[in-house]
């Protein structure tokens, strides 16, 4: 058993311009090949065919084309009514979607001016309140002082009373 190593091998690089040429030498004796059947076919004389033949050929067309003709006719008297039905059905989905999708809308508009609104007293609430706030804060502050002040004044009383 012989072993190769990766060093006796062809790399893809020098093997690509070998395949190009192969390629480009089989299109050309494809091509010549070719060239010559056309060629070939042109030369050859083609035999009459006899007029037995030739009248069978043109009834067989002919009955071919009426059947054809009436299965066609037979498919197209078929497939109408289906044909009117599935655009009556079509007609009724859209328009039980048009619907749907309307009254879709509407709720979504409805509920968009709702959250328009809660969001509007919210913000009327959140201040409102935040004025009541600052206005206790105020009151506290107020208070805050005038106890520091009594309690002032009553230690200074305390003090003059002892």
């Amino acid at each position: 058993m012989a072993t190769n190593n990766a060093t006796s091998r062809l790399s893809l690089q020098e093997v690509r311009p070998f395949v190009k040429r192969l390629q480009t030498e089989g299109e050309r004796f494809v091509e010549r090949v070719r060239e010559d059947a056309v060629n070939l076919a042109k030369r050859a004389p083609r035999p009459e065919l006899p007029a037995v033949v030739v009248d069978a050929r043109k009834r067989a067309e002919a009955v071919v084309r009426r059947e054809a003709e009436r299965v066609l006719d037979v498919v197209r008297e078929r497939t109408e009514p289906l044909a009117r039905d599935l655009r009556s059905r079509r007609d009724t989905l859209v328009a039980t979607a048009e619907r749907r999708g309307r009254a879709l809308a509407e709720r979504a508009v409805k509920a968009l001016d709702l959250v328009k609104m809660l969001d509007l007293a919210d913000s009327a609430r959140v201040s409102e309140l935040s004025r009541e706030v600052t206005g206790l804060s105020l009151r506290v502050a107020e208070l805050e002082r005038k106890l520091t002040s009594l309690g002032k004044k009553v230690k200074q009383q305390e003090a003059t009373a002892s």
